[in-house]
């Protein structure tokens, strides 16, 4: 963590917030690009094949995301309190254990890979397309696991750059063994899955040889096995896997009631309000983390002062944000309409409507996903989880289904504003009984 006093506290935000937006575009970018190669040289059943894949590999996500999140956490308390070989017990301690866990993954999936593959709900020629990609893609496990959660704590440590240089690397070199092993060899699928296991390879790379340089503050250092301490640091890194998870879960949920209620037609429009939305709110999530590893340590060093500043420095940035998205889209919904709808008149006059519609959940979610990241980064994991759950799981499920029985079918489109209102009323009680502590 850079403990420079001579750099301004705002300085300092802007310098964790902007990297941590970009790796997240980066991330973003070369995932769609990724499935470009594969749908245009292989076709559109392997795109499938693909995507049906999609959920294992986000569990692997899911538990570096868990790691990674509580341990940046419990890393920056300790370093606020200047308890600096604690910190790098705990950063090896979780990182072993992480490893250990992958390990386990690799094991357990290579003995039950064809139970895994009905899992996830291939069958016939679609099941052989989904297992070869999958049995390529776990040995590879450990270096997602291990490098998404570099990618979290090599922030805290004080490097936020370098997780935008790694992540953009692993991308640049993703695109480039796509086109090699997809386009020029003809691999297939499992050209694919190559390209990016060895993509991560690379990032999981330049991670280590950061922590394993002298520039690095947080060691390896020899540890106890405390798995009660584990069970402390976990729950931090909960409420953030939740508010992953239920981006796809929100998703779903659009996407079956929009068939029951308006029919197949109106997928293309949500297909683009999805578009708007993960750009928006993957930036909001980028002004978040960027004040989670300093909120973090000043909490350590009980610098109320500085915590508050903090967070009017990421409230004020998604205040802005929110006003401007909102704006934007309200003027130019036909333009980004018009970049997925061109020849139907009727569909891109109807979504154009409906973005804006959509959009006024904007005013909200930024809030929403700021609290969830600062609770976590204070340590107040059940707070965290909590708005978590109220935003991507409950209120949303609740407002469509009495959408549905009381058949209000454009009323789908104000759900998700519906849904983060509600959220920010419990956010705020939630706020408000923290201060009063």
């Amino acid at each position: 963590m850079d403990t420079n006093l001579g750099i301004s506290l705002k300085k300092k935000y802007i310098g964790y917030a902007i990297p941590s937006i970009v790796a997240m575009w980066v991330f973003s970018i070369y995932t769609m690009v990724d499935g470009f190669f594969v749908a245009r040289y292989v076709g559109n059943a392997a795109l499938s094949a693909v995507n049906l894949a999609m959920p294992f590999v986000n569990t692997l996500f899911a538990f570096a995301i868990i790691f990674g999140i509580g341990t940046s956490t419990a890393v920056g308390i300790l370093l606020g309190q200047e308890r600096h070989h604690r910190a790098c017990e705990i950063f090896t301690f979780t990182t072993s254990t992480l490893l250990l866990c992958a390990l386990a993954i690799v094991a357990l999936s290579l003995i039950f890979i064809n139970p895994l593959v009905s899992l996830l709900g291939a069958e016939g020629s679609m099941a052989v397309a989904v297992k070869n990609y999958i049995s390529i893609i776990l040995w590879f496990s450990p270096f997602f696991m291990i490098s998404y959660h570099f990618e979290i704590l090599v922030k805290i440590d004080g490097f936020p750059k370098l997780a935008t240089i790694a992540v953009t690397a692993s991308a640049v070199t993703n695109i480039a063994l796509d086109y090699l092993f997809v386009g020029v060899l003809h691999m297939g699928i499992s050209g694919a899955a190559v390209a990016t296991g060895i993509a991560q390879i690379l990032s999981t790379v330049i991670f280590s040889v950061h922590f394993l340089s002298h520039k690095a503050n947080l060691k390896f250092r020899s540890f106890p096995w405390d798995f009660k301490e584990l069970a402390k640091i976990l729950p931090l890194g909960i409420g953030d896997l939740i508010s992953e998870f239920s981006t796809g879960f929100i998703v779903f949920l659009h996407n079956r009631f929009i068939i029951l209620m308006l029919g197949t037609a109106s997928l293309v429009t949500y297909t683009v309000l999805s578009y708007t939305n993960l750009l928006i709110a993957m930036t909001m999530t980028g002004l978040t983390q960027g004040m989670q590893p300093l909120m973090s340590y000043y909490f350590g060093r009980r610098d109320s002062a500085s915590c508050k500043k903090l967070l009017r420095y990421a409230l004020i940035s998604i205040t802005g944000l929110s006003i401007i998205s909102i704006i934007l889209i309200n003027i130019f919904s036909d333009t980004i309409s018009g970049l997925f709808i061109s020849e139907d008149t009727r569909l891109l006059a109807a979504t154009s409507l409906a973005l804006k519609k959509y959009s006024l959940c904007f005013i909200f979610l930024g809030y929403n996903l700021l609290i969830i990241g600062y609770f976590a980064s204070i340590g107040k994991a059940k707070s965290s989880i909590l708005i978590s759950l109220c935003r991507g799981f409950i209120f949303i499920h609740v407002i469509l289904q009495l959408l549905y029985f009381i058949n209000r079918g454009e009323g789908i489109w104000f759900a998700s504003a519906i849904s983060e209102f509600l959220t920010f009323l419990i956010m705020i009680l939630l706020v408000k009984k923290t201060a009063a502590e």
